[in-house]
């Protein structure tokens, strides 16, 4: 038996197959939006507002759909993407990130160019201090 087929009987038994089922709606989900205008919406408010930070989550009351939250200094965006029928549709919009609940501030997407999505990684690697001594 592998590590992925439990016991179903067993605490925490699906853990990992839920897991792995929810990152593969999510990513799916990143790349429907990535092919489709709302990547271009953020590549335009990109050009204005500078870089933004982007959340992808699960969407709330299906199992096909995810939740991508897009934010700046001044003002955020969602879209609700269904990975079943492959719909992307604006949900929301408001001026302050706090407005948000914590779910959707869970900055775990980059933004890289022509408003393009990343899901699982929250930027790019830190750069390493030049301020360091050198001998």
């Amino acid at each position: 038996m592998s590590i992925y087929q439990r016991d179903p009987a067993a605490p925490g038994a699906n853990v990992r197959s839920r897991r792995a089922r929810l990152d593969g709606r999510l990513e799916a989900a990143v790349e429907l939006f990535n092919a489709g205008d709302a990547a271009r919406v953020v590549a335009g408010l990109t050009r204005s507002l500078g870089q933004p930070r982007a959340s992808v989550g699960a969407g709330a009351g299906s199992p096909t759909q995810a939740r991508i939250t897009v934010a700046w200094e001044l003002c955020w965006y969602q879209w609700s993407v269904d990975v079943a029928d492959g719909t992307v549709g604006e949900i929301g919009k408001g001026e302050v990130v706090e407005q948000l609940d914590s779910s959707a501030r869970h900055w775990n997407a980059a933004v890289g160019e022509m408003g393009l999505l990343s899901f699982g990684s929250a930027g790019p690697a830190p750069r390493r201090r030049r301020w360091l001594r050198r001998r």
